[in-house]
C-alpha cells in the first residue's frame, strides 16, 4: 500500500511538471534586474560618441534584446558569450517571450546595437529608453507654466488666475515689512531665491543692520513677498497674486523674527514716504502703541493701503498693528473655507484669506495644506526651497496682493481700495462676519472686475450724459460730422476700450493707454503711486487743447468729446473716491476733482456750441 502511494506521488509529480513551463538551467531569480530604470538617465546618442541634448532619456550602459520565440537559455548564453556581454532575463515573466536586459559599456553600445541586430536569434535590440506617465501634454500656449501651481490650492480659492485677464498687477508697488526678502545675491552669504528672477523690486531698507539690502536672514520675508507677486509663467515653481508689481523690502525683524517697535514704525514711514501703494505686515503682538498707531495713521494718510495679519493666537479680536482703524485685518481659512484653528477671529475682523493648515491634506494632493512658496531655507540664506507655512501671516499677503491688482487699475485711495474688496469678498453671512471672516474671503477676480470693467463703465456712462449737452447744439445745426467725431473723443478721454480683456482674454500692447481714459494714463506714465498727478487730473491739459483746436473744426468736435471724457473721469473719481489727487491735502481732494471736472464740462460745451 506504501508502495502504491509512493507511485501515485511520482507520477501526479510527473504531470505536473509537465504542466508548468519548464525552469530555464542556470536561470534564477538572481538573473532578473531588479529595477531597469534606477539606473542613471540620460539623453545622448547611443549610435553616436557625443551628447545630445535633443535625444531621448534612456538608462545609461543598459540595451533591451528581444530574443526570437522559441530561443532556449543555452542560445542566450552562447550569443552573450560570442558578444562578451552579460544578459538577464527582465522579469520572471519575460522566460517565455525571451525579453532580456544587458549591462554593457556605454562605448560599446553603437558596436553591440549593429552587431546584435544582425543575429538571426534576435527579433529586436534598442537602448532602454526611459517612459513617463501620460500627463496631459503642456502646450505652448498654457498658462500659468509654473510646475508647482497645482499644490497652491489658496490661490485657486481667491481666484487668482481669473483675475490675471483684467490685473497682473503692473505699476503697482507692495512695501513688504518683514524679515527682508531674497531678492538679490550680496556677498557669499544671500542669494536670490530662484523664482524671484522676473519680480520687479524697488529700494528698500534694512532696518535691522542699517544698510540699504533688506536681505531675507529668516525664510518668512520671501515667503509672504512670493505670494505677492512671486514670478508667474516662467516654467519655475509657482505663481504669485500680482506677479508683476513690484516689491519693497523693508526689513525690520531679525533672523530670530523679532524687531523692536522704532524700527516697524520706521519701516512703515519708509513705504509711506518712498512710493508704496500698499504695505504688508505679516506681524505683531497682543498690546497697541502710539507710536505704531502714529506710523500706520501716517501712511494712510501718505495713499497707502496697510495690511496686517490678524494674529495667530486663537483670540476673539486682532493684534497690532491690525487692530487700527486704519489698518486692514486679515484672518485665516483652510482649504474648506473654515476659519483656520490658529487664527484670531470675531467681529472686528475685517477680511479673511487663505492661510492654511499644514497640519492636514483635505484635498488629497499628497501635501500639507499650507501655502505653497519659494523661500530660503529657515535661517540659511545660502539655501533656498519650496516650502508650505501656515498662518495669517501667509493670509495676509493674499490680501495685499489683491490690493495691488485693483492698484494697477486706478483705484489707489487706500479707503476705496478697502471698500471694494470689502464689497466683492465671497460673503460668508452675518454669521460668519461674527464669527471672523469679517467681509468674507477675498475674491480677487470680483474685485477686478469691479475695478476694470464696472467702474470703466460708470464713466463711459457719465460721459454720455455729458456727451448728450455737446451734441444737441450739433443736432440743431445739422453737423453730422462733429457729432461723429465727438463719440471718440468721449471714449478716450473717460473709459478707453475698458472691455477689451473680456474680448483679448488678456493683455494686449499698451494695454494701460487702451482700457482707460486720459488722466488714468499717469499709471503707465510714472506708476500706481504717483497715480492722481495733479497735472493729469486736472483741466490744465484741456485748456492747452481747446486754445490749440478752436479754430479747426474736425478737431474741435474731436477736442471737445476728449475733454467732456476727462471731465467725466474726474467726477467719477469725486464721486467714487477713488484716486487722491498728489500734492493736495486729503480733506481738498474732492474738491479738486469737482471743480476741474466742471471746468473740463464748461471748455467741452463751448468747444461744441462754436459755429464752422
Amino acid at each position: 500500500m506504501k508502495r502504491l502511494l509512493l507511485a501515485a506521488v511520482a507520477i501526479m509529480l510527473l504531470i505536473q511538471g509537465a504542466l508548468v513551463a519548464p525552469h530555464e538551467p542556470g536561470w534564477t531569480s538572481g538573473d532578473m534586474i531588479a529595477s531597469t530604470s534606477d539606473g542613471p538617465v540620460v539623453e545622448s546618442d547611443p549610435d553616436g560618441t557625443g551628447p545630445r541634448p535633443e535625444g531621448i532619456p534612456r538608462v545609461e550602459g543598459m540595451l533591451v534584446i528581444d530574443f526570437v520565440d522559441g530561443t532556449t537559455w543555452p542560445q542566450i548564453q552562447e550569443l552573450a558569450r560570442k558578444h562578451g556581454i552579460e544578459i538577464r532575463y527582465n522579469s520572471e515573466h519575460s522566460i517565455e517571450s525571451g525579453l532580456t536586459v544587458s549591462r554593457v559599456p556605454e562605448l560599446q553600445i553603437p558596436a553591440l546595437l549593429e552587431r546584435l541586430a544582425v543575429d538571426p536569434r534576435v527579433q529586436s535590440v534598442s537602448p532602454n529608453y526611459v517612459y513617463t506617465l501620460l500627463d496631459v501634454p503642456g502646450q505652448a500656449g498654457d498658462f500659468p507654466n509654473d510646475p508647482m501651481y497645482h499644490f497652491q490650492w489658496h490661490m485657486k480659492q481667491i481666484k487668482a488666475q481669473q483675475a490675471w485677464t483684467w490685473s497682473t498687477g503692473k505699476h503697482a508697488v507692495v512695501a513688504v515689512i518683514d524679515t527682508g526678502v531674497a531678492y538679490k545675491d550680496h556677498e557669499d552669504r544671500f542669494h536670490q531665491v530662484e523664482d524671484l528672477d522676473r519680480t520687479a523690486f524697488v529700494p528698500g531698507y534694512d532696518f535691522v543692520n542699517r544698510r540699504p539690502e533688506a536681505l531675507d536672514d529668516h525664510a518668512h520675508g520671501t515667503h509672504v513677498a512670493g505670494t505677492i507677486a512671486q514670478s508667474t509663467n516662467n516654467s519655475k515653481g509657482v505663481v504669485g497674486v500680482a506677479y508683476e508689481a513690484a516689491i519693497m523690502p523693508i526689513k525690520v525683524l531679525s533672523g530670530r523674527g523679532s524687531g523692536t517697535l522704532a524700527d516697524v514704525a520706521d519701516g512703515i514711514r519708509f513705504a509711506g514716504d518712498h512710493g508704496a501703494n500698499v504695505i504688508n505686515m505679516s506681524l505683531g503682538g497682543p498690546f497697541p502703541d502710539t507710536t505704531m498707531a502714529e506710523a500706520v495713521r501716517y501712511a494712510h494718510s501718505r495713499g497707502v493701503l496697510v495690511v496686517c495679519a490678524a494674529g495667530n493666537s486663537s483670540r476673539p479680536k486682532p493684534g497690532y498693528p491690525a487692530a487700527y482703524p486704519e489698518a486692514v485685518s486679515v484672518s485665516s481659512t483652510d482649504y474648506e473655507e473654515k476659519l483656520a484653528w490658529y487664527s484670531n477671529h470675531g467681529p472686528d475682523i475685517d477680511i479673511a484669506a487663505p492661510g492654511g493648515d499644514t497640519r492636514s491634506d483635505k484635498n488629497g494632493d499628497g501635501k500639507p495644506d499650507g501655502v505653497l512658496q519659494n523661500t530660503i531655507g529657515i535661517q540659511n540664506p545660502r539655501t533656498s526651497d519650496y516650502f508650505w507655512f501656515q498662518g495669517t501671516s501667509m493670509a495676509c499677503p493674499h490680501v495685499a496682493g489683491v490690493a495691488a491688482l485693483v492698484s494697477s487699475l486706478g483705484v489707489t485711495n487706500p479707503n476705496a481700495v478697502e471698500k471694494l474688496l470689502k464689497d466683492t469678498a465671497k460673503d460668508m453671512g452675518e454669521e460668519g462676519r461674527q464669527a471672523g471672516y469679517g467681509a468674507g474671503i477675498v475674491d480677487a477676480e470680483a474685485a477686478v472686475f469691479r475695478a476694470g470693467f464696472v467702474f470703466g463703465a460708470w464713466r463711459l456712462g457719465f460721459a454720455l450724459v455729458i456727451g448728450a449737452l455737446l451734441v444737441l447744439p450739433m443736432l440743431r445745426r445739422g453737423d453730422v460730422l462733429g457729432m461723429g467725431l465727438v463719440v471718440p473723443g468721449l471714449v478716450i478721454g473717460s473709459a478707453g476700450l475698458f472691455f477689451l480683456p473680456l474680448i483679448m482674454g488678456g493683455h494686449t500692447p499698451l494695454h494701460h493707454f487702451l482700457v482707460t481714459g486720459f488722466p488714468s494714463w499717469d499709471l503707465a506714465l510714472l506708476g500706481a503711486c504717483n497715480h492722481g498727478n495733479p497735472i493729469m487730473f486736472s483741466c490744465l491739459i484741456p485748456m492747452g487743447l481747446a486754445i490749440l483746436v478752436v479754430e479747426n473744426r474736425m478737431l474741435r468736435s474731436l477736442a471737445a468729446g476728449f475733454i467732456a471724457g476727462i471731465g467725466a473721469h474726474l467726477l467719477f473719481a469725486c464721486f467714487f473716491g477713488t484716486v487722491v489727487v498728489m500734492y493736495v491735502p486729503f480733506f481738498l481732494s474732492h474738491l479738486w476733482l469737482l471743480g476741474n471736472g466742471l471746468i473740463c464740462i464748461f471748455l467741452a460745451v463751448v468747444l461744441a456750441e462754436e459755429q464752422p
